[in-house]
């Protein structure tokens, strides 16, 4: 079976390398086009979130979240108080942060493998400034829309770790040591390598999937809808980009686009769990909730614009 295995991957390799020489052209133009977006969309959002938050974490403030929202946020997912951190920092910093974190409680043996696979069902946040800024503004040309999009998409989170509150309980405390003696000079420059290093593997995922999409779209030439929305299953971005640009009512734009921000896209699938790959985790699990929470959130931004307009 692995044997098959193997040679159906580089089978498919194969068909991928064969594909990108014969369409050299529209391979050049789609990685052109995802460093635009890439450089442009997500660069601005993401920068001065992630060095900001990672700044606040070298300076303990998990020990702070803890003392002032700890006892709230495990009462309502029954979670330890101790990891009620990494539900809001990801609100903060986006995906795929929440597995960074996650990452760090695994390593330091403060949760276990079921623990962080109940954390990773309702931390699955999309950056703040990326939602309002790049979606609602630049995308879709509502600020208004982007920040609706922005609070049903985190309210239908609180609305997965309430349902899935039973999915796991372990509250044994277990004290997390995050205190640093390093200079700020030292921590900033850290946390800029850090950041870096998130984005440029983000700007190669995405570089990735998108050409397969247009490789895709070459290969089968469905009608641009029908390809938009397979570019968003696949690529969360590239997906978003297309939507914009079709001639469909605003209002299905933005409940599309909530749909697609929800999901996150198999690329971001993939970025997340390649940060855990050290760690066997539940990926069934995550995509269900990633489903179900990608049909609640644009079906409330459908039904409370069809509302409003």
């Amino acid at each position: 079976m692995k044997k098959k295995l193997n040679l159906f991957t580089v089978l498919i390799i194969l068909i991928f390398l064969f594909l990108t020489f014969i369409n050299s052209d529209i391979v050049i133009n789609t990685i052109i086009n995802s460093t635009s977006i890439w450089f442009y969309n997500l660069v601005p959002t993401i920068l001065p979130i992630y060095i900001i938050v990672d700044l606040l974490l070298n300076y303990n403030i998990i020990y702070y979240i803890e003392k002032l929202f700890g006892n709230l946020i495990s009462k309502l997912f029954k979670i330890k108080k101790e990891t009620s951190f990494v539900f809001l920092l990801s609100i903060l910093s986006g995906f795929p942060s929440n597995s960074k974190y996650i990452k760090s409680l695994l390593d330091n043996k403060v949760i276990n493998s079921n623990e962080a696979n109940k954390l990773l069902l309702f931390t699955h946040f999309s950056n703040p400034l990326f939602i309002i800024n790049s979606i609602g503004i630049n995308f879709l040309g509502n600020k208004t829309i982007g920040i609706l999009i922005l609070i049903i998409h985190y309210l239908t989170n609180v609305i997965i770790g309430i349902i899935n509150r039973n999915y796991y309980i372990n509250l044994d405390y277990i004290e997390i040591n995050n205190k640093k003696k390093d200079s700020f000079v030292k921590c900033l420059s850290n946390s800029i390598l850090n950041t870096i290093k998130i984005l440029f593997l983000l700007y190669g995922i995405i570089t990735f999937f998108m050409i397969i999409t247009s490789l895709i779209k070459v290969t089968f030439p469905f009608n641009n809808n029908i390809n938009s929305l397979l570019c968003g299953i696949l690529e969360m971005t590239q997906g978003i980009y297309y939507i914009s640009n079709t001639t469909i009512p605003l209002i299905l734009k933005a409940s599309i686009i909530t749909f697609f921000i929800s999901f996150g896209g198999i690329s971001i699938h993939m970025q997340v769990f390649s940060l855990l790959s050290d760690y066997k985790l539940k990926y069934k699990d995550y995509f269900i909730a990633r489903v179900i929470h990608a049909i609640i959130s644009s079906s409330l931004v459908f039904l409370i614009l069809n509302f409003k307009i």
